[in-house]
């Protein structure tokens, strides 16, 4: 008897556990769709990807990797990634050129709760595509920092950059406060302060930028793949949500 109690009992725990978890809501894409596309098509596609991990080890980076093949007669103009159940959806935007058309693109999200993960990417005629991925995380935007913490801000700005196998992978030291983060000693939130916008380019011409948003993590991550068919310089200029501007020169 004490024995099948037991197996009861651990039955209905595993249920109960099963019960409390919450999955990646489909029901929000729609209005997602209609308030950033309005009435537009999207076409689920194969030449364009998402992929991450099932489950994040933690909320506050969890990485994910954006993949664009050539298609006959399609060009890429910009990708928009969209975390369906995050306080705000939209992610990023990457404004691609001829040199990024092959995208392959690493970087790290916030994410509060489990959500669907999507890339939209329109082309030059306005058409839309759309790729998504279901991934199970929590409290990356709204987590704990400690505003008063002197390694957030030491070496603020400063930007890694590294050339290797034909990628180019950058980091920048900035706390990214999404605004979502109480400050325990005021009982307040911590103004948002983020790294807007990243552009990349080499020899003089842009290869790359990047519109952010609050999803993005702390010291925001991205690795890109570029073929450079020469040696040359990359400029990598990143400006803050306080017009603070950053930049970093290296021969490539």
């Amino acid at each position: 008897m004490k024995i099948l109690i037991k197996i009861i009992v651990s039955v209905l725990l595993l249920v109960g556990s099963l019960n409390l978890r919450a999955d990646a809501n489909p029901d929000l894409w729609p209005y997602i769709h209609e308030r950033m596309f309005e009435d537009a098509e999207i076409i689920e596609a194969d030449f364009i990807k998402i992929d991450g991990p099932k489950r994040a080890a933690s909320g506050a980076q969890v990485p994910v990797n954006i993949k664009l093949s050539k298609s006959e007669g399609i060009y890429i103009k910009k990708i928009h990634l969209i975390i369906d159940a995050n306080p705000t959806q939209h992610a990023a935007t990457y404004h691609l050129t001829d040199k990024t058309q092959n995208l392959d693109l690493f970087t790290r999200i916030r994410m509060e709760t489990d959500s669907f993960v999507r890339v939209v990417g329109e082309d030059t005629e306005g058409n839309l595509y759309m790729s998504k991925v279901a991934i199970r995380a929590s409290g990356g935007c709204s987590g704990y920092m400690d505003i008063h913490d002197p390694s957030l801000t030491k070496d603020l700005g400063k930007i890694l950059v590294k050339a290797k196998e034909d990628f180019i992978t950058t980091r920048i030291k900035h706390p990214n406060f999404s605004g979502l983060q109480k400050d325990q000693e005021s009982g307040g939130y911590i103004p948002q302060w983020i790294v807007k916008q990243i552009r990349y380019d080499f020899n003089g011409e842009r290869i790359l930028a990047v519109e952010n948003d609050i999803s993005i993590s702390q010291d925001p991550y991205l690795k890109f793949k570029f073929l450079k068919s020469n040696e040359g310089t990359l400029i990598v200029t990143a400006t803050d949500s306080k017009s603070t501007i950053f930049l970093k020169s290296k021969k490539i």
